[in-house]
This record gives structure tokens, C-alpha cells and sequence, in this order.
């Protein structure tokens, strides 16, 4: 609802004009503590522990893996880094599978307390190594999808399709 333009009076009082711009700042305590509810004889309601449940799980924040070509000669391992945040229990194990061609190999880079790299509010970065199998087919191996754990095991999988709408690197050249 707008108010029709005049005399700031008109509508409270005020101790001056309330023309041009201006901002107001008020404080409202909610129970933040116990002397909030002294006067009434009540207890603070908000002093008793509240669990939260964490039923969401983790979400992606990027993904990279070096080098994208490799030769079937003499393959050697990708490094692969993963950055995940879960804001409740944490980000558990998770993993990235990838395939051959034919489908018939595949390999699979776990990111797990033994390879964290870096933690904060910001989320946690993994940074793993993976091999592929001994004689690996050539051609471009699809990362199939990432599975994204939270410590309580909530999961969340993102497939080749979801990785490539979000730009990240979905192809490893065997050649």
C-alpha cells in the first residue's frame, strides 16, 4: 500500500520532515536471553539444545582433473581435485567414475579424509590420484558421474549430463 505524498504529521508524529533518503535501525532481541523472559516468570525457551538433522547433502563448488590426454603406451595418473560443502555433518567419501568407450573398463578416483587438501567454512578440496586399468582402451573415457556424500550419508549424483551443463571437464583422452 502506498500512502499519498504529504506532511509526514499526517500519518504519526514526527520531530522532523521525513523527506529524501533515509535509513532506520532497530534491534529486536527474540529470546536471545533467559533475562528476556525474567519479567513474566517464564523460561527462555531458546536455552534448551535444538538438534538439526542434516537431510540435504553436499553440493558441488568445482572439479578438475590434469592431464586430459594420456598415452596408452604409457598411461600415467590424473590428478583430480574436488571441492565439496556440506554445512551440517560435513562431506564424507565421494567419488568419480569414469569409463571407456566400450564400456567394458572403468576407473574410479575416491576423495576421502586420507587426501584432503584444504578445509574451512568455505568447504573441503580433495586432491586424489587415479590410474587407469593395465592396457587401458583408447579413445575418450566419460566421467560418468560424481557421487557427493555427506558423513551422514546423505548423497547427492551428479551424471555426465548435469557435469556437462555445468562446464565441468567430463572427457579423459586415451590415445
Amino acid at each position: 500500500m502506498l500512502l499519498a505524498p504529504g506532511n509526514a504529521s499526517a500519518y504519526g508524529r514526527s520531530v522532523e520532515d521525513l523527506v529524501g533518503a533515509f535509513s532506520l535501525e532497530k534491534t529486536i532481541r527474540l529470546g536471545s536471553s533467559s533475562e528476556c523472559f525474567a519479567s513474566a516468570g517464564a523460561s527462555d525457551p531458546f536455552s534448551l539444545p535444538i538438534a538439526m538433522t542434516d537431510d540435504q547433502p553436499p553440493s558441488l563448488a568445482g572439479f578438475e582433473f590434469e592431464p586430459r590426454s594420456i598415452p596408452v603406451s604409457a598411461p600415467k595418473a590424473i590428478n583430480l581435485t574436488l571441492h565439496i560443502i556440506d554445512d551440517q555433518s560435513g562431506p564424507g567419501a565421494s567419488a568419480a567414475y569414469f569409463q571407456s568407450p566400450s564400456g567394458t573398463q572403468e576407473a574410479v578416483a575416491i576423495f576421502d579424509d586420507k587426501n584432503l587438501a584444504s578445509s574451512g567454512p568455505e568447504g573441503n578440496v580433495y586432491a586424489a590420484r587415479m590410474l587407469l586399468p593395465q592396457g587401458p582402451e583408447p579413445g575418450n573415457w566419460e566421467l560418468k558421474n560424481l557421487t557427493l556424500m555427506a558423513k551422514v550419508g546423505n548423497r547427492r549424483v551428479l551424471k555426465h549430463t548435469d557435469l556437462l551443463h555445468l562446464g565441468l571437464p567430463v572427457e579423459l583422452r586415451v590415445t
